[in-house]
């Protein structure tokens, strides 16, 4: 009994004491980090886009393009302890997805090539001022993080804390997103548990390429002030989430002139458009049923103009497919995690399988953004 004691009493005294010590920690500003996935690189650096520039976004487009949703910080260290300290601008809370999606924290550690799920940054309930520990008691080596930022919470300020004798290095400045989704709250994420979830970073993981996010829940309606957003912003590829949220005679009214928009300034760049998910609230609503057929043959027609007479636009079909089994869905409307991987999948096993598109993932995927890292300009306690 004495010599377990005494084992005990060792294997305590060798652990790392971060686990309970989070006061002396030093704290770097995120946004001095690596940033990913923000679309446009002007404006406020922990939002998608300067919104100030499009002057007829309706509020809610506006306040959604004002979240950081598929962002994440890109950075290396070997301290053993991530911590952050994060503040959001409100509390507003939805019913059908997890807080630490919507306005937490979600950390990958890149091992053997991949990216590996570390941690959480855990928001509170209430307020807006959070702070947590999101993974403890590492090894020091070196290591490459990614950190994803709230998935539906505009974020005012956000801060990282390591060990004080540890290293905490920036990739270089914000990165450009070879591939850019832009859609309705399937490609924002509602019902994820957690910001890594939506099916635009899932798909990023899988094919090992960064991709934005320009999800606005509810509001993807092919307006032209979209197709400005689209216009204003450089990528290789285009994926589109819009036959979700319109209406069979809005799909066509404004599908051929929102193409026609985009193509003004991009015009052989890859647009690759997603038949909509197959809702679930539509299996005994007979209403509900043939609003969602009509739509899904509305796009149909639409999409076959188009690609007539453009090889450089592509038809996903089924796009956001996320399986036969009935048993996705959060809430009758959005898929949860699982959902949004099987439509993650779909979306890759057909990239992959179009010669032109695997090329463009090919040649994004020979840009590591850490093979060179810098030391971060900025630290404090």
């Amino acid at each position: 009994m004495k010599k377990l004691l005494l084992l005990l009493a060792i294997a305590a005294f060798c652990m790392p004491t971060w686990s309970a010590d989070t006061k002396n920690l030093k704290y770097v500003d995120g946004t001095t980090l690596t940033i990913i996935n923000k679309p446009q690189h002007d404006g406020n650096r922990l939002r998608r886009i300067n919104t100030d520039k499009y002057p007829d976004l309706t509020s809610r487009v506006r306040h959604y393009l004002n979240m950081p949703t598929g962002m994440a910080l890109r950075f290396r260290t070997n301290s053993p302890v991530i911590r952050a300290k994060w503040t959001t601008l409100d509390t507003l809370r939805h019913t059908n997805m997890a807080s630490i999606s919507e306005k937490g924290l979600d950390l990958y550690i890149k091992q053997d090539g991949k990216w590996l799920w570390a941690g959480f940054g855990n928001p509170k309930f209430e307020g807006t001022k959070h702070a947590s520990t999101m993974i403890n008691d590492m090894d020091t080596t070196m290591k490459e993080c990614m950190l994803y930022l709230p998935t539906f919470m505009q974020v005012n300020s956000i801060e990282i804390g390591v060990a004080p004798d540890s290293r905490i290095e920036s990739c270089g400045d914000i990165k450009r997103a070879p591939v850019v989704a832009m859609g309705s709250s399937y490609t924002h994420g509602s019902g994820t548990s957690r910001a890594g979830m939506a099916w635009p970073a899932q798909l990023s993981r899988m094919l090992g390429v960064d991709i934005a996010n320009y999800g606005t829940s509810g509001q993807q309606k092919m307006e032209q002030f979209f197709a400005d957003i689209i216009c204003d912003t450089d990528a290789d590829m285009f994926i589109f989430d819009c036959f979700s949220n319109p209406s069979p005679k809005e799909i066509h009214e404004r599908f051929a002139p929102f193409v026609k928009k985009i193509r003004s300034k991009h015009p052989s760049t890859p647009l690759v458009f997603l038949e909509t998910v197959d809702r679930e609230w539509k299996n005994f609503d007979l209403k509900k049923r043939k609003f969602e057929n009509d739509k899904e043959q509305a796009a149909r027609e639409e999409i076959a103009k188009v690609i007539a007479n453009d090889p450089n636009i592509y038809f996903f079909e089924p796009g956001l497919y996320t399986g036969t089994d009935h048993e996705t869905s959060v809430d009758g409307t959005h898929p949860g995690d699982m959902g949004y991987q099987r439509a993650a999948i779909n979306i890759a096993e057909k990239i992959n399988a179009t010669p032109a598109l695997k090329k463009i993932i090919d040649a994004a995927k020979a840009k590591d953004c850490c093979k060179s890292p810098c030391k971060c300009p900025a630290s404090k306690k």
